[in-house]
């Protein structure tokens, strides 16, 4: 289940990606992330409960989504999640 949930983000994302590079803002794309790409994350979660490591892996699709719109990992990413809102995926679902 989990990886049709991650296959569905991804396919999403890299679409609101591909379109959103005209847009020459990463704001705009983080934006569209959470629009678009996060309900049907969470939805997920909603859905069926899910083990610690597959949040882990869901969790890390949002990484994944950052470094592609940013570049950059370890503490920045950290820093970036914070600064955006796009908090661990269990703080979210219990938000």
């Amino acid at each position: 289940m989990c990886l049709t949930c991650e296959s569905k983000i991804f396919r999403a994302f890299n679409c609101i990606y591909s379109k959103s590079k005209d847009a020459n803002s990463e704001l705009v794309t983080v934006e569209l992330l959470k629009s678009y790409c996060l309900p049907g994350l969470l939805c997920a979660t909603e859905a069926i409960s899910l083990a610690a490591t597959d949040m882990r892996i869901l969790d890390n699709c949002i990484s994944r989504a950052l470094y592609k719109i940013f570049g950059v990992s370890d503490e920045s990413m950290l820093h970036m999640r914070h600064c955006y809102g796009l908090l661990n995926l269990i703080n979210m679902i219990e938000n």
